[in-house]
This record gives structure tokens, C-alpha cells and sequence, in this order.
């Protein structure tokens, strides 16, 4: 994201604050779709890209509004493909909003996206002029240290059901050494209609699929395959020209002499195959294929590098020391996972030496060492992880369709074998975070997929943390890790009024005969995304927020210990809309 450009007719200009959070730096570049600054969030002191629609593309429709629809429509896809794929080489969205600005000649309304903002440069910069074919050994730590992390983002996004449609190296952000993907603009999928007509051609021509070419609404997965087998290629050759680059055909290197770069030839050629069924399957076939190149490490899929990181107890073999006892975690969940995991839930600390201070989960979850201490309660606590944020509706959502085979959703009450995990409907007056449709869950409001979770039971909470192999903390470790959080403060935000419980309906009778619980802070508890409160010097955010959160009790009950830290007991099938939960894992050494 430092590109420049020459333009002179920005919408945006430094100094302006839109809705009263995000005031603008500077202007960082103009594409032909979007404009991106450079913002600052004043109350966190973070920087942030505000990204709107250009006001050049939408000069240049000169009134036609089916044209400014389509292009509307466009980036509001971005927002729920960016909010939808939750992952490290993914660029991450914080929200998306409206505000109104004097245009000179009246006000005009702009929608604009609030994403994570990355100084560096792009994949781009990576490759050298003359391409690396001629050092084979810098071609193979390429694949490895930037083409591999951007295939686990494809196939996260292809998971979810997203085709992004415009892959190539100046579309992958470079955080440090971190390639995160972006410019979601042309994404498409089953779940979403056709909104160019079929002879327009949008695209980079360069790595485009022929079908892309012939329809965009016929462009799949496979089509994302040929860009990557193009950005392969490109890593290759280097700059494309009149002698390398020929658009809507398969790729191949004019002379591979090498048993590397013969095989690499037979992978480049097969990604880029001009009729899709020719092509790779997936992402997964077309790592299989890159681990397979002379010389190439075994190119295992994003998980299993994840493992290979948490694997950590020596166990001697005769002579060979060999890496490969998996770390048992044992939880106190009496709701057991619904899927038995292939492989472990979180990483794991070392065999020897200290714990480290962070690991991560399966969902993608960052847990941060609490070191043993006592509570404030004199509770002595052993050494623990906290994940350092409650859990999002976006992480819930992935949880609830991976195990949707075992749900029913009846008036607006997601069940398992009768227990209620979560309740739908409004969090707070207007907001709707999550529905159900077409048999999946979704996102309803993208802005609030980096929210916390509510409305979900005790059930749900547990079941959520049995499923990534871990559980719900007791209140003494909640408070012990709260101890060394900052006090909350009003400055973070006015609250959203709340709308009350979700109705239990036809649960049993207690449900049926259940009156407002409401919360018990006189100030109603406000609903930010999990990032809006500084973390502690633990690393944890939000431990001293007016939101409750469930936890397990000694007795083995359900409690919800609240901002005060007292610990309140509750029934196990209550959703309340103040109350999330964030999931523990005990620190064994």
C-alpha cells in the first residue's frame, strides 16, 4: 500500500474524520476501481486503510445507474468476502460504514471499508526483473516463504465458497514478510448472482482465465488456479513481454533444462491449462504438485505446517530423536467434541524450557500465557492460556457450519440433541449479526463479523471450545488474567441500546416462564468489534469490558462472571445479549 498516484480529484482529503472515528492521513493510491488513504483511529492510536469507491469510476458511467449499481454491489461483496475469510494471509476488515460529505454542490453519501493497514510493499516487489529460473535455489525458498502462505489464503477464501477472480502478485500485501491477499473487488461464488453483464470483461488480462474472459459469472475455483499457475509462471520469467506473456493461453518455460525446472514446466503448464477441467483441482493438488519439485521440502497444507510447528515432545528411538508425540490436551467439558479433530486443536508448549507466551488454535485463535498466580480472591491458580479475545460472530459462524449436520434451527433457536446453542435474531436494537439460510449460517452484517458473539448459551460456549480442544476458564483464572487489564473506560464509545433476550420459545417450562434478565451494569454494555479495548500487559483485550462472559465453576455448573468480577450462577440454555465467552487451555509443562 505505497503506491502514489497523480491524480488530483480525491474524495477524501487529510484532516477530514468520518462518522467521528477514522480521520484521514493522506491519500495512498487511486485503481481503477477504489481509492485508499491512510487513517488513523484516534482512540486506539492504530492505523487503519479506509478504502472508498473512486469518484472517477463513477464519473466515468456518466449517469448510467445500472453501471453505478453493479459497481456498488461490487464493494459491498468486497466487505463480506474480506469479513467472511478470517485468516493470517488474508487481509482483515474492521468495518464498514456510510457518512455523508459537502460535495461543493450539495452532500453527497460514500460507503467506505475499514481494513487492516499494510505499510509494505506487494508480492511484486519479490520478483526480480530477469525472474529466478536461473537460480533455482531462490525460486524454491520463493515457494516457499511467499507462494505457499498465499495458496492457504486462496484456499480459505475457496472454502468458504469465495473465488476472488483477480489474483496476482500486486494484489498480495506484504506485512513484513507476511503475504496477505486483497482487492476482493471481483469476487464471486454460488451464493451470489451475476452482477456484470456477461460481455463486459473485467480482469487483468494478463492473468486471466479464458472462461473469465468469455464470462466473468463462469469464472470458479479453477479459474483462481490459472492465476496462481500465471503468478507461478511470473516468478519464473520475471517481467512479463511480447515473448512471455500471451493472455487466455497455458504457460510454459522456453527452456527448462533442469530436472527442477522441467518439473516445474509440467506444474506451470497443468495450472494454466486453457480448458478449466484440465486444470488442477484445487489448491491442495496444486501444493501436492510443488511438493513434489526436485528439491522442494514436502509442500504440506496450512494446517499441517501448523503442526509441524506445535510438535514438541523428544521421545528417544534407539538412535533417532524423533518429533512426533502429539500434546493431549484434557479439558473439563462435559460436551465432547462433534467432529473428532485430525489433528491437534492448538499448539502445543515445548517439552522443556518455559511455556511460550502465545499459541495458536485451530480457528485461528491467538491464546496468551497467563502465568500461575492468585486470583484477587486469594483462588490459587495454576499457569494457563486465554484466548486473547471473546470469540467473533464470524469464528461461531465457521464453528456452527462445520458441525451443521447435527443442528436444527427452530423460531430462531439453533439446537443440538434439544440443548440450545445459540439464539438469532437482534443483539441490539437494529443489529443482526447472524441468520440462517439456504441450510448454512452466515454473516447478515459484515460490519459486525469482528464482533463479539452473543445470545449463545452455555451449551454452545462449551461446545464451541470442545470442538478446537479446549474449554471454558474458571471465574478465578478470568480474574486472575483481568487483574492486569487496564480499567474499562467510557472513552472507548457510547453504547447501543440493547433490545432485551432473544424469546425462549417451547424450550421447557422454565424457559417459557423465563423474565428479562437484563444486565447488570447500570450502563447498558456497549457492542465493539473484540479489538476495540487496548490489551493488558498479557496481551488480552476486553477482561474489564461491561460484557460478561460464561465459565465454568468449581462445581462444574455454569457461571457468568461479570465486569466486577463476581461470578453469578446460570442456567446452562440461557442466551443473553450481553454476555460472550472467550475459550482456556491449561499450560502444561
Amino acid at each position: 500500500m505505497t503506491t502514489t498516484s497523480n491524480h488530483k480529484k480525491h474524495l477524501l482529503k487529510p484532516g477530514q474524520v468520518l462518522n467521528g472515528r477514522w480521520e484521514i492521513v493522506e491519500h495512498i493510491a487511486t485503481g481503477g476501481k477504489g481509492e485508499v488513504y491512510r487513517a488513523r483511529q484516534p482512540k486506539l492510536e492504530r492505523e487503519v486503510a479506509v478504502k472508498v469507491v473512486s469518484q472517477e469510476l463513477i464519473d466515468a458511467y456518466e449517469g448510467d445507474q445500472e453501471e453505478i449499481d453493479a459497481e456498488m454491489e461490487r464493494f459491498r461483496r468486497e466487505v463480506l468476502a474480506m469479513a467472511a475469510t478470517r485468516h493470517p494471509n488474508v487481509l482483515q476488515v474492521y468495518d464498514f460504514e456510510q457518512d455523508t460529505l459537502d460535495a461543493g454542490d450539495g452532500q453527497r453519501s460514500i460507503d467506505y471499508i475499514v481494513m487492516e493497514y499494510i505499510p509494505g510493499d506487494t508480492l511484486s516487489s519479490t520478483i526480480p526483473a530477469q525472474g529466478m529460473a536461473g537460480d533455482e535455489d531462490a525460486l524454491r525458498e520463493w515457494v516457499g516463504k511467499y507462494f505457499l502462505p498465499v495458496l492457504d489464503g486462496v484456499e480459505h477464501m475457496h472454502a468458504q465458497g469465495i473465488v476472488h477472480r483477480d489474483l496476482k502478485p500486486s494484489n498480495v500485501l506484504l506485512d513484513g514478510e507476511i503475504p496477505k491477499l486483497s482487492d476482493f473487488g471481483l469476487v464471486g461464488g454460488g451464493e451470489w448472482k451475476p452482477v456484470t453483464r456477461s460481455h463486459h470483461v473485467i480482469g487483468t488480462l494478463a492473468y486471466m482465465a479464458p472462461e473469465q474472459y468469455m464470462d466473468l459469472a463462469e469464472a470458479g475455483f479453477r479459474a483462481d488456479i490459472y492465476s496462481l499457475g500465471k503468478m507461478l509462471y511470473k516468478a519464473a520469467v520475471g517481467t512479463f513481454g511480447k515473448d512471455t506473456m500471451k493472455p487466455l493461453q497455458a504457460a510454459f518455460l522456453a527452456r527448462p533444462d533442469t530436472p527442477f525446472l522441467k518439473a516445474l514446466d509440467q506444474v506451470i503448464r497443468k495450472a494454466t491449462a486453457e480448458e478449466s477441467e484440465d486444470r488442477y483441482a484445487s489448491v491442495a493438488e496444486l501444493r501436492e504438485a510443488l511438493g513434489k519439485l526436485p528439491g522442494m521440502a514436502p509442500a504440506t497444507g496450512p494446517w499441517r505446517r501448523r503442526l509441524a510447528l506445535a510438535i514438541g515432545l523428544a521421545v528417544v528411538l534407539a538412535a533417532l530423536l524423533a518429533w512426533g508425540v502429539w500434546y493431549h490436551f484434557e479439558g473439563m467439558n462435559p460436551v465432547q467434541p462433534i467432529t473428532p479433530a485430525q489433528v491437534p486443536a492448538t499448539t502445543a508448549a515445548p517439552a522443556q524450557g518455559p511455556p511460550p507466551e502465545e499459541i495458536k488454535g485451530r480457528d485461528e485463535a491467538t491464546l496468551r500465557l497467563v502465568p500461575a498466580g492468585k486470583a484477587p480472591d486469594g483462588t490459587k491458580v495454576a499457569a494457563f492460556y486465554l484466548e486473547a479475545t471473546r470469540v467473533t460472530n464470524h469464528q461461531f459462524v465457521e464453528f456452527l457450519n462445520a458441525t451443521n449436520s447435527s443442528l436444527e434451527v427452530a423460531q430462531g433457536v439453533v439446537k443440538h440433541d434439544d440443548e440450545p446453542w445459540l439464539y438469532l435474531g437482534e443483539v441490539r436494537k437494529g443489529l443482526e449479526p447472524l441468520d440462517y439460510r439456504g441450510g448454512r449460517f452466515r454473516i447478515k452484517d459484515p460490519a459486525l463479523a469482528a464482533h463479539p458473539v452473543v445470545k449463545v448459551t452455555a451449551y454452545g460456549a462449551a461446545a464451541y471450545a470442545a470442538h478446537f480442544g479446549r474449554r471454558l476458564p474458571s471465574p478465578a483464572e478470568l480474574n486472575l488474567a483481568a487483574a492486569s487489564s487496564p480499567a474499562a473506560s467510557s472513552a472507548h464509545g457510547s453504547a447501543v441500546p440493547l433490545t432485551g433476550d432473544a424469546q425462549m420459545e417451547s424450550m421447557h417450562a422454565a424457559m417459557q416462564s423465563q423474565t428479562k434478565d437484563a444486565a447488570p451494569a447500570t450502563k447498558e454494555p456497549a457492542y465493539f468489534p473484540v479489538t476495540h479495548y487496548p490489551p493488558n500487559k498479557l496481551g488480552i483485550r476486553g477482561l474489564n469490558s461491561p460484557m460478561g462472559s460464561w465459565a465454568r465453576a468449581a462445581d462444574n455448573g455454569f457461571v457468568v462472571v461479570e465486569k466486577s468480577g463476581e461470578a453469578k450462577a446460570r442456567e446452562a440454555w440461557q442466551g443473553l445479549d450481553w454476555v460472550g465467552f472467550r475459550t482456556a487451555l491449561s499450560a502444561k509443562e
